[in-house]
């Protein structure tokens, strides 16, 4: 891990000095710039011959009220004619396209097209969020890109939506979503593709319509889907919770006291309380 830090520190340093209008060039560096400095990479897909581009540069990015908003991200500007490779991985076929970024590379957010210094604005308030949240688990991650690592990222993107505004909540919900794709995928290439295939669907269904409010769409995905006494242990609490919550949302106070009890006997049943109470 200590391989990891230094670079980071290094970089920090260098960043620390800099200016929000510096804009970064290097995909990589970046990426551990945002985990050290828990921030969401900002991304300027453009081209020296780009019009749009060299409007966006001396109306939008230049203006300080967007600078000021800028460094609550991690800024970096990509060549398209220079970064073939990185243009392509994203499907870049027109410039200028904007993006917001998680320190992984995963999409939160795609723009495409001239933004005025109004709408870039009103984009970069949007997602102004730090995700020192999920900082152990990038770093992990970049250690080790395992079906594991994916999905403690995709569980904590999914805790992450509820801090969030209503506005963005789906956004990083999508996330959430896809880091569990992505976690099968790796389970599957690790040759035990049906590994924590409960938690994962717990995820995908019940815990994904609770945060969205739609707490009896959540009862019946549990009812339908998930037996009680076919839950594994590792799984029993966060089940309870699903199930306290809903209720408790619903107010039916018989059922929701009924779950608390059961949640009341896992040992982290008072961070499970404490997230439900924020649901």
């Amino acid at each position: 891990m200590k391989k990891l830090i230094l670079p980071f520190i290094f970089l920090l340093l260098f960043t620390n000095n800099a200016k929000a209008s510096q804009w970064m060039t290097s995909f990589e560096d970046a990426q551990k710039i945002a985990i050290a400095t828990n921030k969401f990479i900002l991304v300027d897909f453009w081209a020296t011959w780009c019009g749009p581009c060299k409007k966006m540069d001396s109306e939008s990015w230049s203006n300080s009220e967007v600078q000021a908003l800028m460094a609550n991200f991690v800024p970096l500007k990509i060549d398209i004619d220079v970064e073939r490779n990185l243009s392509s991985k994203f499907s870049i076929r027109s410039i200028p396209q904007v993006f917001i970024l998680d320190p992984n590379g995963e999409i939160v957010l795609q723009t495409k097209s001239y933004m005025n210094k109004e709408k870039v604005m009103r984009v970069l308030k949007k997602y102004t969020y730090g995700n020192k949240l999920l900082q152990q688990e990038y770093l992990n991650y970049l250690k080790k890109e395992s079906g594991d690592n994916a999905l403690k990222i995709a569980e904590k993107y999914f805790d992450y939506s509820i801090y969030v505004d209503k506005e963005v909540k789906n956004d990083f919900l999508k996330l959430a979503n896809k880091y569990l794709k992505i976690t099968n995928k790796l389970y599957k290439k690790e040759g035990d593709k049906k590994k924590n295939s409960q938690r994962i669907g717990l995820f995908t269904d019940a815990y994904k319509y609770l945060i969205k409010g739609d707490y009896e769409r959540t009862v019946k995905n549990l009812n339908d889907d998930f037996k009680e006494d076919k839950i594994s242990p590792e799984n029993k609490g966060f089940y309870n919770f699903l199930y306290f919550t809903a209720y408790n949302k619903l107010k039916d106070k018989d059922n929701a006291r009924i779950w608390y009890q059961k949640l009341k006997t896992d040992k982290d049943s008072k961070n499970l309380i404490l997230k439900s109470r924020r649901i």
